[in-house]
C-alpha cells in the first residue's frame, strides 16, 4: 500500500554537555566542518575492555539517560520525547515503521485500504494480553481512538482523529459512538475517514499506544478519570511500569508475556541527566545510553572512554524560537522578519554545533521528501533588520532601545535551565538584538515548567524549544488554526487562513508529487510569515555502551522501537 502518514510532533529539549564560548563569527567558522546532514555514521567502541566494573556488574538492568519527564505517561497525552519513551515501552501500537519510514506490522498483523482510500481495516494479532492479564481486542483499539474524540479531551493529538467519520457528532453532539470506528469482531476493526486523508496511517503508528478499556474506561465527557492514571500506566508493550521518582528516574520491568517474546533485558531505568552530568554518567558506566549533542568535543570525550559507541544520524526535527503572536509587538510580520535578519543564526550554529548542524529555514526537515530548498535564508543583515523595524514604526530612543506608542521594545524570553545550548544562545541573541535596538530579558525555568507555560497556559512572549517531527510533512498538528487551543501544539497562535487552506490541500491528495507542490507553496508562505525563527537542523547522536548489543538507532527508529531484542553483554 502507499505510505500515508501524519505528522506527530513532540517537544524535545535540546541539551548540551560542553560549553562553547561565543566568539567572533569568523573565529567560530574556522573551527567547523561541513558534513552531509543526510548521512548516518556509527563510531564503534575502540576498546570495549575499558568498560567500568560498575557497568559490568549490572547484568539485568539497562540505564538510559533522559531529561526529567513531566510524568504524562499516557499514549494520548505524552508531550515530551521522554514521556513518549515511557509510553513506547509500556504501550504498543497498531503499526510501527522501518528505517526508511515505511509502516510495518505491530499489534495489527495486516491492514487493508478500501472504499476509495477512505476505509482502513486492521486485522489484529490474536493472543495478545495487557500487563494486567486482560486480552487485547478490537474494543480496546476503539476505546483508545474514541477517547481522542471525547468532548473533554484536551491533549495535543486531536488532529489524529478529527478526519474520522462521525468525529464532530461525537465531539460536539449527542452521539454515543464514533460512526467511522467499527468493531467488526474481536480481532478486526475499521476506521472510515470523511474524505481521503493522506496522512492517516501515522495516526495508527508507533507511539499511539493502545490502552486497555478495562483500566482506562470513563464516561463520555469525563476524561479526568483517564488522566488520574498517568502515573499508573498499563499497556501491552514490552515493559511494565514500576514507579516514577520525580526528578530522578522512571523504573520499568519486562513484560514476560509480551506478544513478540520475552524481552532479553529484565529492567530498564530512565535516569534523569542534564548538561553537567550526561557525559560523566556515560564514561563512569552509570548510564548505558544517552542522547548527546553531536559536537566534536563531546565525540572526543566519548571516544576517549574506549567502550562507548556513537550512533550519529540526521535528526528529523529542528530548533526554533517561537513568538506569541497574540502579543501586539509581534503582530507585524516585518517585526518578525527584522528579528530574524537581526540574529546571526549562523554564528550560533557554528559556535555551538561546530559543523554538526545547519541553519534551519523550514518546519519540514531536509530529510523529508517534501522539503523545499528555494527559501529566503534570512542571512544576518543588521541594516535590513533596522530598516524593517523603522518601517514597522519602532524608532530608536535616546538610550538606543526602540519604542512605539510609548512602549519600549523589551522582550521577555522564556527558556530553560540545565542546557549549554541555552547558555550559548542567550548572549548571542541578546547582543545581536541590542544592536538593532531590542532588549531581551531571559527567564530560565525547568523544562517541564516551560512546556506547561507554553503549551498549556500560553503564558510567554518568546520561547525557544525544538520539535521532533514524524514522517509525513503534514503540519496541521502544529500550525493549524484548530491547534490554537490550550494544550494544542500551535502555542504561538499562528492563525493564517491561506496556511490552513494549503495544509488541508496537502492531506487531501495521496499523489506524492502533487503533495510536494502543495508543501512547497506552504513552506514559502511560512518562510515569509515567520511564526517562528527557525534555528537549527542538526545531527542527533546517541552514545551507547559496548555492553549493549543489537541497539541500532536511526532517523526514523528510536531506541525503544526494537527494545525487546536488545541484550546486555
Amino acid at each position: 500500500m502507499k505510505r500515508k502518514l501524519v505528522t506527530m510532533l513532540s517537544v524535545v529539549m535540546v541539551a548540551s554537555t560542553i560549553f562553547t564560548a561565543c566568539g567572533k563569527s569568523g573565529e567560530a567558522a574556522k573551527e567547523t566542518k561541513k558534513i552531509d546532514k543526510k548521512s548516518s555514521e556509527k563510531k564503534e567502541a575502540k576498546d570495549p575492555a575499558k568498560l567500568p566494573q560498575t557497568a559490568k556488574n549490572r547484568k539485568d538492568t539497562l540505564i538510559v539517560g533522559v531529561q526529567t519527564p513531566p510524568g504524562n505517561f499516557n499514549p494520548i497525552y505524552g508531550q515530551t520525547v521522554d514521556d513518549q519513551y515511557v509510553v513506547n515501552l509500556v504501550f504498543d501500537s497498531l503499526t510501527a515503521n522501518d528505517k526508511d519510514g515505511n509502516p510495518t506490522p505491530r499489534l495489527a498483523e495486516k491492514w487493508d485500504l478500501t472504499n476509495g482510500d477512505k476505509t482502513y481495516t486492521f486485522h489484529l494479532r490474536k493472543g495478545v494480553k495487557f500487563s494486567n492479564g486482560n486480552d487485547f481486542t478490537a474494543k480496546d483499539v476503539a476505546f483508545t481512538y474514541t477517547a481522542l474524540c471525547d468532548p473533554s479531551y484536551d491533549g495535543p493529538m486531536g488532529n489524529y482523529v478529527e478526519h474520522i467519520d462521525g468525529y464532530e457528532e461525537y465531539k460536539k453532539g449527542n452521539a454515543t459512538e464514533v460512526k467511522g470506528i467499527k468493531v467488526i469482531d474481536d480481532n478486526t476493526i475499521s476506521f472510515t475517514m470523511k474524505e481521503v486523508y493522506a496522512p492517516s496511517m501515522d495516526a495508527f503508528g508507533y507511539g499511539v499506544g493502545i490502552m486497555p478499556k478495562s483500566e482506562y474506561d470513563f464516561p463520555k465527557g469525563n476524561i479526568q478519570k483517564l488522566k488520574d492514571k498517568f502515573l499508573t500506566p498499563v499497556g501491552s508493550g514490552p515493559y511494565k511500569f514500576v514507579n516514577f521518582k520525580q526528578g530522578q528516574e522512571v523504573n520499568l520491568t519486562r513484560n514476560d508475556n509480551y506478544w513478540n517474546g520475552q524481552p532479553k533485558i529484565t529492567n530498564i531505568i530512565l535516569k534523569s541527566t542534564n548538561a553537567s552530568t550526561q557525559i560523566q554518567e556515560l564514561v563512569s558506566g552509570g548510564v548505558d545510553i544517552d542522547r548527546i549533542p553531536a559536537r566534536p568535543e563531546n565525540i572526543q570525550q566519548l571516544e576517549a572512554a574506549g567502550f562507548l559507541e556513537e550512533q550519529i544520524y540526521p535528526k528529523n526535527g529542528y530548533g526554533y524560537i517561537g513568538f506569541n503572536l497574540r502579543d501586539k509587538k509581534f503582530a507585524d510580520k516585518k517585526v518578525r522578519q527584522a528579528l530574524t535578519y537581526g540574529f546571526d543564526r549562523q554564528k550560533f550554529v557554528d559556535t555551538y554545533y561546530k559543523g554538526y548542524a545547519d541553519v534551519c529555514h523550514s518546519a519540514i526537515n531536509t530529510v523529508s521528501w517534501a522539503y523545499e530548498s528555494n527559501l529566503n535564508e534570512y542571512k544576518y543583515d543588521k541594516d535590513k533588520a533596522e530598516k524593517l523595524l523603522d518601517e514597522a514604526g519602532w524608532k530608536k530612543g535616546s538610550d538606543g532601545i526602540r519604542e512605539k506608542d510609548g512602549e519600549k521594545f523589551k522582550i521577555k524570553w522564556l527558556t530553560y535551565t540545565g542546557s549549554k545550548y541555552v547558555d550559548t544562545l542567550i548572549p548571542i541573541l541578546q547582543q545581536d538584538w541590542k544592536k538593532i535596538g531590542v532588549e531581551v530579558v531571559p527567564e530560565l525555568v525547568e523544562f517541564a515548567t516551560l512546556s506547561s507555560k507554553v503549551t498549556d497556559k500560553r503564558e510567554f512572549e518568546l520561547c525557544n524549544m525544538a520539535w521532533a517531527s514524524s514522517l509525513d510533512p503534514d503540519q496541521l498538528g502544529t500550525f493549524g488554526i484548530q491547534q490554537d487551543v490550550p494544550g494544542g501544539f500551535n502555542a504561538g497562535g499562528f492563525r493564517n487562513e491561506e496556511s490552513d487552506k494549503l495544509l488541508k490541500e496537502g492531506i487531501a491528495v495521496t499523489d506524492k508529487a502533487k503533495r510536494k507542490e502543495v508543501y512547497s507553496k506552504w513552506q514559502k508562505l511560512v518562510n515569509d510569515e515567520l511564526p517562528y525563527i527557525f534555528l537549527d537542523s542538526s545531527k542527533e547522536m546517541f552514545s551507547v555502551s559496548s555492553k549493549v548489543k543489537n541497539m541500532d538507532i536511526s532517523t526514523y527508529v528510536n531506541w525503544t522501537m526494537n527494545i525487546d531484542k536488545v541484550e546486555l553483554q
